[in-house]
C-alpha cells in the first residue's frame, strides 16, 4: 500500500507543479513559498556539485522552468528570426522593457503572460525572506560593489558573482508528523516534498562549462560579454604574392576556486597562441612568429573590506613558458596585476557596462601591473632589446563601448585598451601598446571586426602596426 501510494504520488507531481505555474497567480514571491513547493522537490533539475558544495544552476534553472511551463516560441523569439536563442531567454523573463514589447506587440498573449510572471516569482524566491526558504542566496567574496543588487538580471548573469546553495535533501525529508493526503482529488499544495529515494545523483559541472576562449590571457578574467573573442585573419596580395595569417587565441580550463568570507580564488590553466605568418612566393619571412604560451593564472576576488574608497580589489598573478617555434625564442615570464573597485555608487561604470545614452553602454577597467621575464633561449631575434632579464611596471586601461539591448547598436562592440609599461632595468625602453577593435556579432559567440593594433604586443613585446579584418569567436 506504501509503494502503491508513492507512485500515486510521483504521478501527480508534474500535474499539480503545472497547475501551480498556470493559474496566474499574482501574489509576489514573498507570498508564495515558491522556493519550498516547487524547488526543493526539483532539485535535481537544476542543482550541480561545485567546490563540494550543492549550488543552483541559473541557466539550468530557467530553461527547466521554460520547458515546464512551456511558454511559446513566438514569445520567446524577440527578434523574430526563428530561433529562441538563450540569450533572447535572459532577456524576456529578466528585461522588463523587453517583456512589456513583446505584450504590446501581441507575440506575449495572456497565457504567456502569466507563464512569464509565474517563472519570474519563482526565481525570485530563492532570495525572497519568507520562511521556510530552504535556498540560501549571497554574493560571493569580491562581487560585492556599491551598485551590486540580486535581481532577476543579475542572477541570471553569469557573471555577476551571485550563489544560491541548495540545501541537503536530508534537510527536505518529511516530517513523520506531516502526512502529505489526497482526498477526493484534493491535493494539499504546501504538503508537497520530495520523496525520499527519488533524489538523483548530484551533478557535476560538465567539463564544457569550465573552458574558456579568449583573445588573450587577460580576457581570462572579464565577464563573458566584455571579454574579448579570440581572432583569426588571413590576408592575400596576388601582386607580390604574400600571404598573412594572424591567429590570438587563448583556451583556458577552471581547475579550482575557493571562497572565504572575505575573498574568492580562481585559478586556471591556460594555453594562449599568438601566430603571425608571412609568407612571400611561399617562404616564411624573418618576421614570422608561431609563440605558443603555457600557464597558470590566479585571479583573487577581495570584498567585504572596510575602505573609504575601494569596495572590492582584484590581484591576479600569472607565470608563464613560452617558446616560438619559428624564432627559436624561450622565455619564461610572469605578469602580476592589482584592480582597485572604486566606490561610485549606482553608475559605477568601473564595476559594470552602464548605460550612457539610449544607446550605448559604457565600462572603464584598468589594473596597476608588473611583467618580468627572463630569456631562456634568445633564438634568431633579440628579445627584449638584447637583455636576458627584464621587470616593467606599468598600467593598463581598457575602455569598452556596447549596444543596449533592443536598440540598432545592440550586436555592435567598440573595444580600446592602452598599456604602458616602464623599465626598471637600465638601457631597456619604455613599452607600449595600442589596439583598438571594432566587432559586429552574429551571437553572442561569434562576430566580425576591423582592428587596428600598434606597439610592443604579447610577453615577447613583438613590434606590430596593423589594420586587419578579423573573424572572432569566444566561448
Amino acid at each position: 500500500m506504501q509503494k502503491n501510494s508513492v507512485q500515486y504520488l510521483s504521478c501527480y507531481n508534474v500535474l499539480v507543479l503545472s497547475i501551480i505555474l498556470l493559474v496566474g497567480n499574482k501574489a509576489l514571491a514573498n507570498d508564495q513559498d515558491w522556493a519550498s513547493t516547487t524547488l526543493a522537490p526539483n532539485m535535481e533539475n537544476f542543482c550541480e556539485v561545485q567546490r563540494g558544495q550543492r549550488v543552483v544552476s541559473s541557466k539550468h534553472l530557467l530553461l527547466w522552468l521554460i520547458d515546464l511551463v512551456g511558454i511559446s516560441d513566438t514569445a520567446m523569439d524577440l527578434d523574430g528570426d526563428g530561433n529562441t536563442l538563450y540569450h533572447e531567454k535572459v532577456t524576456l523573463i529578466a528585461d522588463e522593457t523587453a517583456f512589456l514589447a513583446c505584450i504590446e506587440s501581441g507575440r506575449c498573449d495572456s497565457l504567456d503572460q502569466s507563464k512569464v510572471k509565474n517563472v519570474q516569482d519563482i526565481i525570485s524566491s530563492l532570495w525572497a525572506p519568507a520562511p521556510p526558504n530552504p535556498f540560501e542566496t549571497r554574493f560571493l567574496p569580491g562581487f560585492e560593489g556599491s551598485s551590486s543588487v540580486i535581481n532577476l538580471a543579475s542572477f541570471l548573469s553569469a557573471e555577476s558573482g551571485i550563489e544560491s546553495l541548495c540545501p541537503e535533501p536530508e534537510a527536505l525529508l518529511p516530517d513523520p508528523e506531516r502526512e502529505i493526503l489526497i482526498e477526493e482529488g484534493v491535493i494539499d499544495v504546501e504538503k508537497i516534498v520530495p520523496v525520499p529515494g527519488t533524489m538523483s545523483a548530484e551533478k557535476s559541472r560538465h567539463w564544457s562549462d569550465l573552458i574558456l576562449l579568449r583573445e588573450t590571457s587577460d580576457d581570462i578574467m572579464k565577464p563573458f560579454s566584455e571579454a574579448a573573442p579570440a581572432s583569426l585573419s588571413f590576408e592575400g596580395n596576388e601582386q607580390n604574392n604574400t600571404r598573412d595569417i594572424e591567429v590570438d587565441m587563448v583556451v583556458a580550463y577552471l581547475y579550482d576556486e575557493s571562497f572565504y568570507d572575505k575573498f574568492s580564488a580562481q585559478y586556471y590553466a591556460y594555453g594562449q597562441f599568438d601566430t603571425d605568418i608571412v609568407k612571400i612566393d611561399g617562404e616564411e619571412t624573418d618576421s614570422s612568429r608561431n609563440a605558443i604560451t603555457v600557464g597558470i593564472l590566479g585571479e583573487y576576488k577581495l570584498g567585504k573590506y572596510d575602505d573609504q574608497y575601494f569596495s572590492n580589489h582584484i590581484i591576479s598573478v600569472r607565470p608563464s613558458y613560452t617558446a616560438d617555434t619559428i624564432q627559436k625564442t624561450r622565455t619564461a615570464n610572469i605578469i602580476t596585476t592589482w584592480s582597485p573597485i572604486p566606490d561610485l555608487g549606482k553608475n559605477n561604470f568601473v564595476l559594470q557596462l552602464i548605460p550612457i545614452s539610449t544607446l550605448i553602454n559604457f565600462k572603464l577597467s584598468g589594473d596597476l601591473r608588473m611583467e618580468g621575464g627572463r630569456v631562456l633561449n634568445e633564438g634568431s631575434v633579440a628579445v627584449f632589446d638584447g637583455h636576458d632579464t627584464y621587470m616593467d611596471f606599468g598600467y593598463n586601461f581598457n575602455m569598452l563601448f556596447t549596444g543596449t539591448k533592443n536598440s540598432a547598436l545592440e550586436r555592435f562592440q567598440w573595444d580600446t585598451n592602452y598599456k604602458k609599461l616602464y623599465a626598471t632595468l637600465s638601457g631597456q625602453p619604455e613599452k607600449e601598446y595600442l589596439s583598438s577593435k571594432l566587432r559586429y556579432y552574429f551571437n553572442g559567440n561569434f562576430n566580425i571586426g576591423l582592428e587596428y593594433e600598434r606597439g610592443r604586443k604579447g610577453v615577447q613585446f613583438n613590434s606590430v602596426d596593423t589594420w586587419e579584418i578579423t573573424f572572432g569567436a569566444k566561448y
